[in-house]
């Protein structure tokens, strides 16, 4: 078994494998931690409120596997802070019905209860509470999963970039500038750069890579805030920092990118947004912001993921946006697929009618 890409998905692929006793090799092209993708940072939101059935029970899944995974590291990952949805009532409401139907605790709050529960928050109009959400150390996850990964017998190889992965008559054989392996199957999940690697091996549906950006801003005193996500357009979402810090974003507002040849820079229209936008909704919290980060979306044009498994060779392609919080499961039915299972009615399949127009941002 190869594992090409070890980022998140990619990490927590190689860990689920070598856990069940395959020999594992996972490859990337670059160093542990890097910040040339989608896998780095200190956090992420960690949400079950969703308005596809099957997100929710991807959520549900994930949300065992990151308390497995803490079993595992002895280590603490999630920050329970709940999550917070708030802005058009329609998609709102549409939220509560789907996720209150898989079980899930939901509270529609009135403006009076959300201005009391989190007077630091100046919103009004529809309002969803889900307090089984909150973060995720992205950074520390990330770390965790190779660590295992490794305890669990799988060889971790970095700065090697693969060139070719070649289905064969039976099996795969995968390339890079040094070495040629076989293997029964290849696990692909290079996110921005997946298409030019798969080229002629798997039809992706069409890619589009864009560098998003991130601002952090400073509070006036301790924030207690839900992670949360504004639903009108522009999409936009935030977090209180491990380190006390508001991390604001907006969702696919970036700049068309090829990967390997991105700036990093700020985009100064979308940054004086955001400060605005801060300035506007926390008035506690200071619209200058104290640093700026980037990464990369890799999505498809529905913004579904594509998991599926084409002769032998697995993709986990185009989470970027909205996928680490499923990163335990995601590992999991990699690993399935993989290992020759399968995934009935596979709602993320590379051949499928498209259920979403992307319009919906995070679904």
């Amino acid at each position: 078994m190869v594992v090409v890409g070890c980022g998140a998905a990619g990490s927590a692929a190689a860990w689920w494998c070598a856990r069940r006793g395959l020999e594992v090799l996972a490859i990337d092209r670059f160093e542990p931690g890097h910040r040339r993708g989608s896998s780095h940072g200190t956090e992420r939101i960690v949400r079950l409120g969703h308005t596809d059935p099957a997100y929710v029970e991807l959520a549900i899944a994930a949300l065992a596997g990151w308390g497995e995974l803490e079993e595992a590291a002895h280590l603490s990952l999630l920050t329970r802070t709940g999550a917070l949805d708030f802005g058009l009532a329609a998609e709102i409401e549409e939220i509560a019905q789907v996720t209150a139907a898989s079980g899930l605790r939901v509270e529609l709050l009135s403006d009076a209860e959300l201005r009391q529960r989190y007077p630091a928050l100046l919103v009004s109009g529809a309002a969803l509470f889900q307090p089984d959400g909150g973060t995720v150390h992205a950074d520390r996850a990330l770390s965790v999963l190779r660590n295992l990964a490794q305890s669990a017998g799988a060889q971790m190889r970095s700065v090697e970039e693969v060139l070719e992965v070649e289905q064969l008559a039976h099996g795969v054989a995968v390339r890079t500038a040094s070495q040629r392996w076989l293997a029964s199957t290849a696990i692909v999940t290079t996110g921005a750069w997946a298409p030019a690697l798969l080229d002629g091996i798997v039809a992706l549906p069409e890619y589009r890579v864009t560098q998003e950006q991130l601002a952090f801003f400073h509070p006036h005193q301790r924030l207690e805030l839900p992670a949360f996500i504004s639903r009108t357009q522009p999409r936009r979402y935030g977090m209180v920092t491990p380190e006390g810090l508001l991390k604001v974003a907006e969702h696919h507002t970036g700049p068309v990118v090829h990967p390997d040849q991105r700036t990093y820079d700020v985009e100064p229209t979308s940054w004086d947004r955001l400060g605005d936008w801060v300035r506007a909704t926390l008035p506690g919290v200071d619209p200058e912001p104290v640093d700026s980060a980037t990464c990369l979306y890799a999505s498809t044009p529905d913004e579904d993921f594509v998991i599926d498994r084409v002769g032998d060779v697995v993709v986990g392609v185009g989470l970027s946006g909205h996928g680490f919080k499923f990163i335990p499961e995601i590992g999991r039915r990699l690993a399935d697929l993989a290992g020759g299972g399968g995934w009935p009615g596979n709602p993320f399949a590379v051949e499928r009618t498209p259920r979403h127009t992307g319009e919906s941002g995070h679904k």
